[in-house]
Parts: C-alpha cells; sequence; structure tokens
C-alpha cells in the first residue's frame, strides 16, 4: 500500500472483488435488509481476505480458549477434542465470512455454529459476548493488517455488518433448536404420561378414554364392544429366578405375539399395569368370536420366549366383558371384566372366562358387603359364637375357641365365608380382629369369675393382625383390660401367615409366648414346608386340619399322617389338636391315633354366648 489513501483508486480495486448476494431465502434476504449490508460491503472483506488468511487459524485458537475459560466458571471442562472442534469452526466462520458470499453454505456454516452451542448449553447471553470478543480481535488484525486508519473503519464497518448478520443467523438456528427441543420433550413427556415406557403401548389412562369413547359411540349406534384383561401368571416368580431385566425382556416381547396376534382385527393393546394388559375390541363380536381370540391368545403361551439363551414360557389368565350387557359404565365395565379375570386365574379347565349373571350377582354381593362392613363394627352387628374343645375320653371341656358372626339386621347370622374374605380385601379385617380379641378376653374373664371351668379361648390371628407392629401390644392391652391371665389365652397362626418372613415371625412368637400366652399352629399339615420350621417355632400347639379327618375313618394313609404328627408332637413337647370331626367313625378312628383333645360338630356346632354357657358352663 502507498503511504496515502486514494480513496477512489482503492475503492475502484475493492469493486473489482468477486461477491455474491444473489440468496433466495426470503427470511435471510430481510436480515441483510435490516443489517443494511450492501455488495460494497461484501467486497470490502472479500478484498482484506488475502491479508487476514494468516490470522485465522490464531483468532480461532484464540476463540477456543475464551470458550474453554467460559466452561470452566461454570465449573465444566472441554475435552481436549472439543476445543480443537472449536478451533476449526472459527476458522471454518472466519473463511466464510471474508468469502464475500452469502449463499447456502453461508447458512449451513451458521446453523453447525448453533448446534454447537445448542449441544454445549451455551446461553444467547454468553453467545452474544463470545460474538462481540470475535469482533473485537478480527478488528485488531485489521488494523495492524493496513496502514490507513480510514481503510480500517471502512472495512471494520462492513465486517461488523456480516458478523452481526452471521450473530443473527446463528442466533435464529438456536432458538429454532431450542423450540424443536421443547416440542420434543413435550411430546415426550406426553407419550410417557399415556404410554407404557417398557413395551411403548398406550396405558391404562388411554385405556379409560377410549372405553368413555367408545360408550359414548355405541350409546349412538347400538353396537357393542369388548375387554379382554389380561393377567401375566406368575411374573413375580419369573423375576426373582431370572431378573427383573429379562422379566421386562419378556413382557416386551409378549406384548408382541399378542400385537401379532390381533392384527387385522379392530382391536388395540393396553398395557395397564406391572403385569396386566387389556385387549379393547372395537368390532361388534358375538360370543363365538370372541372364544376365537381369546383361544388364539392362549395358543401364542404354548412356544417359550428365548431371551438371552434361556427359554422361558409365560402364561396368562383373561377375563371378559361386553358392553353394554356387562356394565352401561366404563366403570361398571372395567369392573366386570375384572372380576371376569379373578374367576379365569381360579380354574383349572380354561385360562379365559366370560362375565356372566351368576358372577354379576356374587360382585353386587360383594360391593353390598364392603359397604355394610364400613358401619358393621361400630353398629355393634358383630357377635361371638364359641365351640368347644373337649377331651375325646371323657367329655370335658379343655378350651374354646371363638368364632366371630355377623349379626346381619336383613340377612340374619351370617358366617365368616361370607364376609372375612371382603374384610381381608379391604384392609377393615385388622380392626374386626381386634374387636374378636378384645371380646374373647372379656368374655372368658366373665364366665371365669362366675365359677366356669378355668380353660384357655382361642382366638385366630389374619395375616394382617400377625403381621402388624402393634401385634404384642394389642395382646398385652386385651389382657390388661378384661383381666385375663395370659395362661387363659391361645391365639391360633396359620402356617402361610408366618411362611413370608419365618425370621420375624419367630422373634414376634417368641415375644408372645414370654407373655404367657399360647401359640397354636393353625391347619397344620397343609402348608409346604411344616416339618422343616416346626422345630424353630416356638408353639405350644398343632392343629391338625380337617382335610386328614374327612377320610381317616377309611384312609389308613390319613391314619399313618396323624399318628405320625402326634407322635412326632409329643417328642416335642407340644398339644395336638384335632378339628372336623362329625362322626362317630371319624372319633374312634382318630382315637386309634392316639390324640386326645378333638374338636367339631359331632360334639357341638359354634355356639352363641348363652346356648355356649347354658350347656357347658352351667
Amino acid at each position: 500500500m502507498g503511504e496515502q489513501l486514494n480513496r477512489e483508486k482503492w475503492l475502484a480495486e475493492v469493486k473489482k472483488q468477486a461477491a455474491d448476494l444473489s440468496i433466495s431465502d426470503h427470511l435471510v434476504k430481510q436480515r441483510i435488509s435490516l443489517t443494511q449490508i450492501h455488495m460494497l460491503d461484501l467486497q470490502l472483506v472479500r478484498w482484506m481476505r488475502p491479508f487476514m488468511l494468516h490470522d485465522f487459524a490464531h483468532v480461532a485458537q484464540q476463540m477456543s480458549q475464551s470458550v474453554s475459560d467460559l466452561f470452566k466458571i461454570q465449573s465444566m471442562v472441554l475435552s481436549e477434542k472439543t476445543k480443537e472442534d472449536l478451533t476449526r469452526m472459527y476458522i471454518t466462520q472466519a473463511r466464510s465470512v471474508f468469502s464475500g458470499i452469502i449463499d447456502q453454505h453461508f447458512l449451513t456454516i451458521c446453523r453447525d455454529q448453533a448446534a454447537f452451542f445448542f449441544d454445549h448449553h451455551l446461553s444467547l447471553t454468553n453467545q452474544a459476548a463470545l460474538n462481540h470478543l470475535y469482533q473485537r480481535r478480527l478488528m485488531d488484525v485489521i488494523i495492524k493488517a493496513v496502514n490507513y486508519s480510514e481503510q480500517a473503519l471502512t472495512i471494520s464497518d462492513a465486517l461488523g455488518k456480516v458478523l452481526n448478520l452471521n450473530y443473527q443467523l446463528v442466533m435464529d438456528s438456536y432458538q429454532q433448536m431450542e423450540k424443536a427441543y421443547e416440542i420434543q420433550k413435550a411430546e415426550e413427556i406426553r407419550f410417557k404420561a399415556f404410554h407404557d415406557v417398557l413395551t411403548g403401548l398406550p396405558n391404562n389412562l388411554v385405556a379409560e378414554e377410549t372405553i368413555v369413547d367408545l360408550i359414548k359411540t355405541c350409546q349412538i349406534s347400538k353396537q357393542s364392544f369388548s375387554l379382554l384383561k389380561i393377567n401375566i401368571d406368575r411374573l413375580k416368580i419369573i423375576n426373582e429366578i431370572f431378573g427383573r431385566s429379562i422379566g421386562n425382556e419378556l413382557l416386551i416381547s409378549l406384548s408382541g405375539r399378542v400385537n401379532q396376534t390381533l392384527n387385522g382385527m379392530n382391536a388395540e393393546l393396553f398395557r395397564i399395569s406391572s403385569d396386566e394388559f387389556m385387549i379393547i375390541c372395537k368390532n361388534c363380536l358375538n360370543k363365538r368370536g370372541l372364544i376365537h381370540i381369546a383361544e388364539k391368545l392362549v395358543h401364542t403361551t404354548e412356544k417359550p420366549h428365548t431371551i438371552e439363551g434361556k427359554e422361558i414360557y409365560a402364561t396368562f389368565s383373561i377375563g371378559i366383558s361386553e358392553y353394554p350387557y356387562d356394565g352401561s359404565s366404563s366403570v361398571q365395565i372395567l369392573a366386570s371384566a375384572e372380576a371376569a379375570l379373578r374367576e379365569a386365574k381360579k380354574s383349572n379347565k380354561e385360562s379365559y372366562f366370560f362375565y356372566n349373571n351368576a358372577l354379576h350377582q356374587q360382585l353386587l354381593m360383594k360391593v353390598s358387603t364392603e359397604n355394610e362392613l364400613q358401619t358393621a363394627l361400630y353398629n355393634h352387628q358383630f357377635v361371638l359364637f364359641y365351640q368347644p374343645q373337649v377331651n375325646a375320653c371323657n367329655g370335658t371341656l379343655i378350651g374354646v375357641e371363638a368364632l366371630i358372626r355377623w349379626k346381619h339386621p336383613k340377612r340374619g347370622i351370617v358366617p365368616p365365608s361370607g364376609f372375612i374374605s371382603v374384610a381381608e380385601e379391604t384392609g377393615m379385617i385388622r380392626e374386626i380382629g381386634w374387636w374378636v380379641l378384645k371380646e374373647a378376653c372379656q368374655r372368658m374373664k366373665s364366665w371365669q369369675d362366675q365359677g366356669a371351668p378355668r380353660v384357655p379361648v382361642s382366638v385366630n390371628l389374619s395375616f394382617n393382625q400377625f403381621h402388624d407392629d402393634s401385634l404384642v401390644k394389642r395382646v398385652c392391652h386385651a389382657l390388661e383390660v378384661s383381666g385375663l391371665c395370659p395362661e387363659y389365652l391361645e391365639l391360633e397362626i396359620t402356617e402361610s401367615t408366618m411362611a413370608e418372613d419365618l425370621e420375624r415371625s419367630i422373634k414376634i412368637l417368641n415375644e408372645i409366648r414370654a407373655l404367657g400366652v399360647g401359640v397354636s399352629l393353625d391347619d397344620f399339615g397343609t402348608g409346604y414346608s411344616s416339618l422343616s420350621y416346626l422345630k424353630s417355632l416356638p408353639i405350644n400347639q398343632l392343629k391338625i386340619d380337617r382335610s386328614f379327618v374327612l377320610d381317616i375313618a377309611r384312609s389308613n394313609r390319613d391314619q399313618a399322617i396323624v399318628t405320625a404328627i402326634v407322635s412326632m408332637a409329643e417328642q416335642l413337647w407340644i398339644d395336638v389338636i384335632v378339628e372336623g370331626i362329625e362322626t362317630k367313625e371319624q372319633l374312634l378312628a382318630i382315637e386309634s391315633c392316639r390324640c386326645r383333645a378333638i374338636q367339631g360338630y359331632y360334639y357341638s356346632r359354634p355356639l352363641a354366648e348363652e346356648d355356649f354357657s347354658e350347656n357347658y358352663l352351667a
């Protein structure tokens, strides 16, 4: 360059530079107009390019270090590879800016910059600061490269416009990426809210909405639809044996098979809980058509699922309900499918079960029982009946079992089979059980005060009661309030009640025995591990289950089993009582097994308080 600037000659030289501003993108044209970029501006930066080329890499490295320092402030460290990527990005940007061309390639570079900043969560504020720093460093190079301040100012002004356009396009792309990310995130959240994450199937919320919509449609069209509720058998055991990850793969494989079976049908599969699926058949199918679908589904369980080299068989039960025959609302039709599923799981013949009128009546009774149980305890509708336990040799009373009855205002005396299962399902069994314990203790103490024989009263403990942390305190309280001596209380517990956590069960039983209260192992012989843990249990009595008594008069095998139990119990210093004696023949057979304590209808049915007192305590 000469010592004095000949502006006209210099600008004439600048205008010879090849530049391009003919981009067709409408939004970019608007940006160009707003930043007031003209052809001369592009020609100015293009003219400057040869003087800048050897400085592109140095400026890019400076910017890479500045970005790295910015991340350090945020307690983040960029890898060497990321720093190298940054350097290449700024070199590419410089070459594009000083090319004098605004075309599709220019836009691509801007988008790549935006993608880098977005991927590394660099805010718009920090991007603005970096853009300002980059512009200042390039202008410093320009000032050093030219001799005339007028040239430097003119070129810097043109460069500022191009860099401003570059920054705006980067910012536009960045905001578009942010918006797309938020939309995707919202869609993912919505998908997770309405779909099962594991299988990708729509979940119970979608199923319920679908049922509601179908009901509205069918009310107008007078058509019907069906629900098939599927429960995977033994999924918990499969998870315990093979691990949850294999269990999850099994569910994915199983749902895939079911969906393949439904191909070509107007039906949709939903996953509604951990081990349950539901199929909504939107076609108006008759019973034969539904049986065909059910049997095709059951057929899919005949082949094993191969997962991680293991062959796993998975079976399921199906409950089927139809709208409008089995319910006119979504709640009713779902409840009907659930009720049918319970029956299917009970069945040993078929894996599917149709809801029917008999089941409907059972369900109505259950709902009615559940509602009435809510107030039965507080309305004093429960009473205790008492069944004697006697010495078979002389017929003397050796104990009493307290058995609950429901004195229903309309149904009369309701036996436990009419409400206990509902009480267990609803959790009301716990409060009912505490009432039985307290009432039995008070009644036995009252009888003893009236001169009755001092024999123990037996009270059954439910699963819920036994696993209640307040059990021992409740027993203490019942004894304290009634004044009954602990030796006259016997708690009956089934093997299944204790089997879930044997270590805890032994601890609780030891605490009960330490009070002086007796413990009887009820329904002995029906469990899976009776003999293996019997020696560890602090019990004082075995109650042999009635199933061994039913045919004992004719079955040498049953007699041998009972004799063995009695002999073993004697060696362990444990008393034995047999329940379910109904005939003279059964009594004689039991006596031949050297068992003296018995209970059953042969001597007496459970009696109301007054009748028991009159017959056995007078």
